[in-house]
C-alpha cells in the first residue's frame, strides 16, 4: 500500500492524548511516523482537523432499536424490569424486522464515529445469533450473552465473548459463583448491572448488609454497569479493585432513575468509560453522550476544568478500547491507523481548551472521513 500523508492537523496524541499540532504518515494501514510542524513532502491538507481515536460505545442493547420510546409515561422497571414492556415489544417483533431495526441502529453508530460497541443480548444463543447476522463489517460488536439457566452457560460461552448478568438479584450467590468461575477459566469478559437504582442498592444493603456495587466485585467481574447509585464509598473499593465502571448518563436520566456520579469515580481514581444502554431510550450516538455526561458532572462539581474534559474523552476512546483489548490503538507511531478526522466548522472554531471543547462542542456533522486499517470506510 503506498504511503499517504496527513498533514496540517491536530492530533490527539497517545493514550493521554496530548494535542500535537503536524502531520501523520500512514504505510500498510499502519501509523508510521508523527511530526511535528509540516513534512518534508506534502500529501493531504486537513486544514487544521483533528485527528482522535474512534468512540467505542462500552454498553449497548440494540434490538431495542426495534421499539422506540417505549419509555413514555412509564418507570424504569415497567420498561426494562424482568417483566417490562420491552421484553413484550420483542417478543412480539419477527426476527426480520429485528435485524432491519439493528442493522439501521449500527450504521448510525458508524455515521456517529463509533466502530464499536459491548452489546447485552438478551435471549440466549437465539439473541447472539440475531446478532451475528445484523453486523457490520466496519463495527466490532463485542457479544455478552444471558444465559436462560445454568445449562445454558457454556454453550453461551462458546458462542459470545462472555456474560452480561442484568442484576444480582435474579440469581442465588451460588449460582452467581458458578457463572463467575466458569467466566472465569474461559478468560472472557463477565459483566453486571448495579445499583443502577436507588431501590436496588437499598434492597441489596438491607438483605446482605452490602452494597449491590460489594456484591458484584466479589464476582471479579471484568466492568461493572451504572453504578448510578453507588457511594463515594463503593467507588473506593471499585478503584481499589482496579474494575472500570460503564456509565449511561443519558438512559439513567430519560428513565428517571437518576444521574450517575462521574465526579466519585474522578475523585477516586477510577476507571471509567461511557455507553448508551437501551437503544429504546436514546440513540448510540457517543458525541451526545459525552455532552451530556459532561453537564452531568459540571453539575456536580463546578470546578471540572479541562483536565476532567481530558478524562471524559479518554473514557469513550483509549480507556474503552483497552477494556475490550481491541485492535484500534492510540494514535501513535506502530498503532493501526484506525481514526476520525473532525473539521473545524463553526462549532469547533476558537476553542480555549480543545479537549472540553470537543467534548461538549463537537457533533456528528464535524466528521469528515473515518479511517480503518489506513482506509478511509
Amino acid at each position: 500500500m503506498a504511503k499517504q500523508t496527513l498533514y496540517n492537523a491536530v492530533l490527539l496524541e497517545g493514550d493521554e492524548l496530548e494535542a500535537t499540532s503536524g502531520y501523520l504518515i500512514i504505510h500498510d494501514g499502519v501509523i508510521e511516523k508523527i511530526g511535528e510542524g509540516m513534512p518534508a513532502k506534502r500529501g493531504k491538507d486537513l486544514k487544521r482537523a483533528f485527528i482522535l481515536p474512534p468512540f467505542i460505545n462500552a454498553h449497548t442493547h440494540v434490538a431495542d432499536s426495534v421499539a422506540k420510546d417505549i419509555y413514555l409515561g412509564k418507570t424504569q422497571t415497567k420498561v426494562v424490569g424482568p417483566n417490562g414492556v420491552k421484553f413484550r415489544e420483542l417478543h412480539s417483533r419477527t426476527e426480520s424486522e429485528i435485524i432491519d431495526a439493528v442493522r439501521t441502529t449500527i450504521g448510525d453508530m458508524l455515521r456517529t464515529g463509533t466502530l464499536a460497541h459491548c452489546d447485552f443480548r438478551e435471549g440466549g444463543l437465539a439473541g447472539i445469533e440475531l446478532l451475528h447476522r445484523s453486523s457490520n463489517p466496519s463495527v466490532h460488536s463485542i457479544m455478552l450473552g444471558r444465559p436462560s439457566n445454568s445449562e445454558k452457560l457454556e454453550e453461551i460461552l462458546k458462542a459470545s465473548d462472555g456474560v452480561g448478568l442484568p442484576s444480582l438479584e435474579g440469581l442465588e450467590l451460588p449460582a452467581l459463583k458458578r457463572i463467575a468461575e466458569k467466566v472465569a477459566r474461559t478468560k472472557k469478559i463477565l459483566a453486571v448491572h448495579v445499583a443502577e437504582t436507588a431501590d436496588s442498592q437499598r434492597s441489596s444493603i438491607s438483605a446482605t448488609g452490602k452494597s449491590e456495587v460489594r456484591r458484584a466485585l466479589e464476582l471479579n467481574p471484568s466492568f461493572l454497569v451504572h453504578c448510578t447509585w453507588a457511594t463515594e464509598e463503593d467507588f473506593d473499593y471499585i478503584s481499589r479493585a482496579g474494575v472500570p465502571v460503564v456509565f449511561c448518563a443519558r438512559a439513567n436520566s430519560l428513565l428517571g432513575v437518576g444521574v450517575p456520579p462521574i465526579h466519585l469515580a474522578l475523585a477516586n481514581d477510577a476507571k471509567f468509560c461511557l455507553g448508551t444502554d437501551n437503544v429504546t431510550v436514546c440513540q448510540p450516538n457517543m458525541f451526545e453522550e459525552l455532552s451530556f455526561a459532561w453537564a452531568c458532572l459540571r453539575r456536580a462539581d463546578g470546578s471540572a476544568g479541562g483536565e476532567e474534559a481530558r478524562k471524559l474523552l479518554r473514557s469513550v476512546t483509549v480507556e474503552s478500547q483497552k477494556l475490550f483489548s481491541l485492535h484500534c490503538g492510540a494514535i501513535k507511531e506502530g498503532s493501526p491507523a484506525t481514526f476520525m478526522v473532525l473539521g473545524r466548522g463553526q462549532n469547533l472554531m476558537n476553542l480555549t481548551d480543545l479537549h472540553a471543547g470537543i467534548v461538549n462542542r463537537a457533533r456528528a456533522d464535524n466528521i469528515k472521513e473515518i479511517y480503518l486499517d489506513g482506509k478511509i470506510i
